[in-house]
């Protein structure tokens, strides 16, 4: 089970890499690569969803890289516009960089040039980018999520499991003063208590790693007195705040849960009240973890937020019980005599089965409800990369599933039968860890989850103009078409290279637009006759007649290239729809 656990670390670690872009651009004013007749007094971004300025900064640069805005930002449109002023602009070539935060506290970033009058005569000096974060942070992110997660389900799961599973279990088969109700109490204390520091210990980090993940610091700038001032004033910061104020608090019901192995209360308190306080501040995580998420940016945020956080919760009974149920229980039980081991373990497998099916049923209903509020389109479930990862998600459910039946319906009858041993009760313990295991790597799925694009974001970015960059060799290809309408579209492709220049080494692109329609169908591609206008920069002119989907390709001299789908819908005239080239 240890293996398996280690495996299922390393698969979340390695997809939830931080930062993914959560509130995506939708379009810029001037658009990207784009010429205006007269200056503009501000440079504006529009975003898919609210975004903060803590870190952020939306630059203007000049051809010789010199910064040249005036330095205020500006928002509108509930956050989702950011204006950055700037003074009179020359005739020439501007770069500009920007970096925000979105309303789940994951940094967004990019940059773009546009024009002026006419581009410069003469090469961009390359301005610094963000190349956002590394793998280093991207593995402390993705171990301190899911050791966050695991201690919180843990907690919810500890404390089900002994008060309305394992405590009337013993009970009801009198082995409340035996040894292996002992050896549960002697190990529940530590067990409780080491879900607790692993909530606090992956959590206190969070606003370093904030800093860090947002603001592109390394982890030591980021651990300063002002780097974790500017986090504190964001929603991140807030619901850390709160986060740790309710980890701090759930100290006292373990501390008071963890002592009642020695029959003594704390504040003369008894054990279900401090059960009862334990679950409400786990609760309170829990709904904590869902306001720092996507639920709150979607559609229905009240609604979203409900429902992933009472999610999380029925997941602590579920995954955290069935830990609980392996780890402390099978080793309690196995202090008595075989032939006394079935009848304990069937009476814990009964009470725990029916706790667990309500949990279940919860973790099915919410969790379908979830993936309605994130998905855009039943496609997105093969078409996005979240969504393949909520098939994932429920195919390990169904695993996870045919076990739990096998042990609500099957086991308790062979443990209940004459002549049931201990072979039977060990049988439990491996089908039931290995119950655990597909449950626990349905938890890190659902974790990497966080780090990914829900569809109805992307649904959002469909309704602008194609915006999108692809790599092809040594290179960045940047396209962007104007408007992305029916009729005469301007079609601007960019090669940068990795100091972040135009290229000013590719003088020559092939560039071809075909109709899905016509993909597989003989005959050569419309090619469209492109203009080289800047270093790297190309424009032409092409003609889309109607809604459907198109493919263009983009293709060097040295045969390296790019291929961009995109899709004009009938409804409206700036709609576009990206897929993987």
């Amino acid at each position: 089970m240890v293996a398996g656990l280690a495996v299922v670390l390393g698969v979340l670690v390695g997809v939830a890499t931080p930062a993914s872009a959560h509130a995506i651009l939708l379009r810029t004013e001037p658009s990207p690569q784009t010429t205006v007749a007269r200056p503009p007094a501000t440079v504006t971004l529009h975003f898919s969803e609210p975004v903060e300025a803590a870190f952020g900064a939306v630059r203007v640069y000049d051809v010789d890289g010199h910064r040249v805005d005036k330095g205020s930002l500006s928002r509108a449109d509930g956050g989702r516009q950011v204006d950055a002023a700037v003074p009179r602009l020359a005739d020439g070539t501007y770069t500009v960089t920007w970096r925000v935060v979105s309303a789940d506290g994951h940094p967004v970033h990019g940059g773009f040039g546009f024009y002026v009058g006419a581009p410069s005569t003469i090469s961009a000096v390359a301005v610094a980018g963000d190349q956002g974060a590394g793998t280093v942070l991207g593995w402390a992110f993705g171990t301190t999520r899911f050791v966050w997660f695991a201690g919180v389900l843990l907690l919810v799961g500890l404390v089900v499991g002994r008060r309305w599973v394992w405590t009337p279990a013993v009970r009801a088969t009198a082995l409340a003063d035996s040894e292996a109700a002992a050896r549960f109490r002697r190990r529940f204390g530590p067990a409780l208590g080491g879900a607790w520091v692993a909530v606090a210990v992956a959590g206190a980090p969070g606003l370093v790693l904030q800093a860090a993940n947002v603001s592109g610091l390394s982890l030591v700038a980021s651990a300063r007195p002002a780097a974790l001032r500017e986090v504190l004033t964001t929603s991140f910061g807030h619901l850390w705040l709160a986060q740790m104020a309710l980890t701090v608090a759930a100290g006292v019901p373990v501390l008071a849960l963890a002592r009642s192995r020695t029959r003594r209360s704390l504040l003369g308190v008894g054990p279900t009240a401090w059960v009862a306080v334990l679950l409400a501040l786990a609760g309170g995580l829990c709904l904590v973890a869902a306001l720092n998420g996507h639920a709150r940016t979607l559609g229905h945020p009240v609604v979203g937020v409900l429902s992933v956080a009472v999610h999380l919760v029925a997941v602590g009974v579920w995954v955290g019980g069935l830990a609980a149920l392996v780890a402390l229980g099978g080793s309690a039980w196995r202090a008595l005599a075989a032939e006394r081991r079935p009848a304990l373990a069937g009476q814990v497998i009964r009470r725990f089965s029916r706790v667990a099916t309500v949990a279940m049923l919860v973790v099915v209903a919410t969790g379908i409800l979830n993936a309605v509020l994130d998905l855009a389109s039943v496609s997105d479930l093969w078409s996005t990369r979240y969504g393949q990862l909520i098939v994932a998600k429920v195919a390990l459910l169904a695993v996870a599933l045919v076990l739990a039946a096998r042990h609500r319906w099957t086991v308790p009858r062979r443990l209940a039968a004459a002549g049931a041993d201990a072979a039977a009760v060990s049988s439990f313990d491996r089908s039931a860890a290995a119950e655990l295991v597909a449950l626990v790597a349905t938890v890190a799925v659902a974790a990497a989850l966080v780090a990914l694009v829900p569809g109805r974001s992307l649904a959002l970015a469909a309704r602008g103009p194609v915006n999108v960059e692809r790599r092809a060799g040594a290179y960045t290809v940047q396209l962007f078409i104007d408007p992305t309408a029916v009729g005469t579209n301007q079609v601007h492709l960019s090669y940068v290279d990795a100091r972040g220049l135009g290229a000013a080494e590719v003088t020559n692109t092939v560039v071809t637009v075909t109709p899905a329609s016509a993909l597989a169908a003989p005959g050569p591609p419309e090619s469209v006759p492109m203009r080289l206008i800047s270093p790297g920069h190309f424009v032409g002119d092409v003609d889309l007649p109607a809604a459907g989907s198109y493919r263009l390709r983009a293709s060097l001299p040295s045969g390296d290239g790019a291929s961009f789908d995109f899709r004009l819908r009938a409804a409206s005239t700036t709609s576009k729809d990206t897929a993987s080239p």
